[in-house]
């Protein structure tokens, strides 16, 4: 069965429905960046504190199965890599741009209120009306930074009363999403397995790298 949008019949509605789903999509789009800055965050300290417990363990005398050459490249490849996502997480102002789009989600939401309030005194919209609401529309998303594909994906199957999947569709739609979400952290993952990995091997816990290093 495939997805159907709900009917809509005036253009208010139109207007309020996309209203809807633009908001919605916002909100997606704040929670994806909060995510994005938290893990990069996340990723940062662990790197950090991997750069902290080498020199610690050498230090402390305890025998190691790597060399003083392989501990030393990794502190390096450990620092220059704190200092990549040091610079990621300020230019990318992660935190910034979710208020953002947050508040844009919320000035959204406040204008659909304001049509639906207006709807009870209001039997039919005029065209100025309808005019004047969008051009509030317009201002309100052109301060925002657009959201991207998988938000929409997101906010059509959380907007049960407007969206209807069933099936092969729905599952469709969520795993792209997904997908499409889960490419930021490729990265940051493979750097803190191979930490995660290094660190073992030194210490003699697991033996992946020491017959490569």
């Amino acid at each position: 069965m495939k997805e159907r949008e709900r009917t809509v019949k005036t253009a208010a509605e139109k207007l309020q429905m996309s209203m809807r789903v633009t908001a919605k999509c916002r909100y997606n789009a704040a929670v994806r960046l909060q995510r994005q800055g938290a893990f990069a965050f996340f990723t940062t300290t662990s790197l950090s504190l991997g750069l902290i417990f080498i020199p610690l363990i050498q230090s402390a005398g305890v025998s190691l199965s790597f060399t003083p050459d392989v501990l030393n490249m990794m502190q390096v490849f450990l620092a220059v890599s704190v200092l990549v996502y040091s610079v990621v997480i300020g230019t990318s102002r992660f935190e910034v741009r979710a208020e953002t789009l947050t508040e844009c989600g919320d000035k959204l939401k406040e204008l659909i209120r304001s049509i639906d309030k207006d709807k009870e005194t209001k039997i039919v919209f005029s065209n100025d009306d309808l005019a004047a609401y969008q051009e509030r529309y317009s201002d309100i998303v052109t301060d925002t930074e657009n959201h991207i594909r998988s938000d929409y994906g997101l906010a059509t199957l959380e907007m049960n009363r407007d969206y209807f999947f069933c099936g092969l569709p729905k599952f469709k739609i969520f795993l792209q999403a997904n997908i499409q979400r889960g490419f930021p952290f490729i990265v940051p993952i493979f750097l803190l397995s191979i930490e995660v990995v290094f660190i073992t091997d030194m210490i003699g816990i697991t033996k992946v790298l020491t017959k490569y290093l």
